[in-house]
């Protein structure tokens, strides 16, 4: 206490013992809430639509998480209901985003860096002839989307951004700032916009080897 005091001052200490109680009562709602013991959300998450969130043991995030099903867009109840499904032992940074329009699920034992997007769904249709028109404001547009899977033991670097349709097999890293759109095998290194693997674990050698 008399270190902390020396260095930042007393309105500070009381300050930041003020935001322990807070936090504390808060995560004793969201335990409650998702039906777990232990739970860990920080300062200025901002959580919509969680009676569509099944939530797992051990979560714990940094300050900013946007964490979304999205149940309604435009006035209307969106069809079929979104969910989201994160797993134990999964951890984000701070300012996390996971937002999911149709299924966003997330395994055990998963880590996520500062800045990661997770989000299933785009303003309007880009995949054919016939997309959405580009003269009406993307906020009017159809929200259109598919799944993210996220399997156990992955690691999220800062700043990726998963995109709808994508699935990202066990153990694999996602190397900082990639865009990950599509399919990225189990226990691989995948980098770059678009990601592309680079490298494959070899569980037989435990040796990391260059993918091809």
């Amino acid at each position: 206490m008399r270190t902390f005091v020396r260095h930042n001052g007393l309105l500070l200490y009381f300050a930041a013992g003020l935001e322990q109680v807070l936090d504390y009562v808060a995560n004793l709602y969201w335990a409650r809430h998702f039906g777990v013991n232990h739970i860990h959300i920080r300062k200025g998450a901002y959580l919509r639509g969680t009676v569509h969130v099944r939530m797992g043991e051990r979560f714990d995030c940094g300050r900013g998480l946007w964490l979304e099903a999205v149940a309604s867009s435009q006035g209307q109840d969106t069809k079929p209901v979104p969910e989201i499904i994160i797993g134990n032992n999964v951890s984000i940074s701070f300012w996390g985003h996971i937002a999911a329009l149709s299924s966003i699920r997330v395994g055990n034992g998963v880590m996520m860096g500062s800045k990661v997007t997770l989000i299933d769904h785009d303003h309007g249709s880009y995949s054919g002839p016939t997309g959405s028109d580009p003269t009406v404001p993307p906020a009017e547009r159809q929200l259109s989307g598919q799944p993210i899977v996220i399997e156990d033991n992955v690691w999220l670097g800062d700043g990726v951004v998963v995109t709808g349709g994508s699935t990202i097999g066990e153990g694999s890293v996602i190397g900082a700032n990639a865009v990950v759109r599509g399919s990225i095998p189990a226990y691989c290194i995948a980098v770059g916009v678009p990601a592309r693997p680079i490298k494959l674990f070899d569980r037989a050698t435990g040796r990391w080897e260059p993918y091809e």
